[in-house]
């Protein structure tokens, strides 16, 4: 029927043989197991230190601290301090170890210079003869030799008193103040007093233990700048001075 099928279309007579050889299938290979990608820990980044930033901020925080302090002294004066800005603030205790007699001075920063300022430090005193405590400003380069002027305590016996100096060349020149008694401080052996002087221009202003001592003034202008430390005299026996809590607050 194919054949006369084909014959009635006009299609050349083809055989059996000559159709299409089907092609056997190859063998399908079984899929092999793809490994999945192993799990790589991805580390967080970690937080850079920005050394710049976290001492600004803590600049910040110890002025502040600084300008709380001076509000509660200063609030009703008229030092103008909130004009000005922290220039130093001690970081660890600063001690003087004396056998007398000696004296020694230690320097604050040797960076360390103003005219007009306030200078705060809380001073332990211990000694078993007279003992003298007390801090270096406005002076020349040489804290050991230069002309400067001194704030100190004397702890004498029964009788605590300070002043202010005029020293050169290591011996004492004149007194802005001459030598002051005050109830304020604390004599006993061990313990620590609180001095803040102000210094403007040519008057000095001085608190201790929070307690206003009153202005003095020094129109000879002996020295109108300078760098700043501590000093200790013992005149027999052993002394300390140890300075804590000190900041110098710059009003220039």
């Amino acid at each position: 029927m194919l054949m006369l099928a084909a014959l009635a279309c006009g299609v050349p007579n083809v055989s059996p043989e000559s159709t299409a050889t089907l092609i056997e299938p190859s063998a399908t290979l079984e899929p092999t197991d793809t490994p999945f990608p192993t799990d790589t820990p991805t580390h967080l980044p970690t937080a850079t230190a920005d050394v710049a930033a976290t001492a600004a901020v803590r600049a910040t925080e110890s002025a502040s601290d600084v300008l709380n302090e001076l509000d509660v002294l200063l609030s009703d004066s008229d030092i103008p301090y909130k004009d000005g800005h922290l220039a130093w603030q001690q970081d660890t205790s600063m001690n003087i170890k004396l056998i007398g007699p000696d004296s020694r001075v230690l320097e604050i920063d040797e960076n360390l210079a103003a005219g007009n300022f306030v200078f705060k430090s809380d001073v332990t005193w211990e000694a078993t003869g007279i003992l003298v405590c007390g801090a270096i400003f406005r002076s020349e380069p040489n804290l050991e030799e230069g002309k400067q002027y001194q704030f100190v305590y004397l702890r004498l016996s029964g009788l605590p008193v300070w002043s202010i100096e005029v020293h050169e060349f290591g011996n004492f020149k004149n007194s802005p103040t001459d030598t002051k008694s005050s109830n304020a401080l604390d004599l006993r052996n061990g313990s620590t007093n609180q001095f803040v002087l102000i210094v403007q221009d040519d008057n000095f202003t001085i608190y201790l233990n929070g307690v206003r001592q009153g202005r003095y003034f020094d129109y000879s202008q002996q020295r109108t700048s300078g760098s700043f430390g501590f000093m200790g005299f013992q005149d027999s026996g052993n002394g300390a001075c140890d300075f804590e809590n000190s900041w110098v607050w710059s009003l220039d």
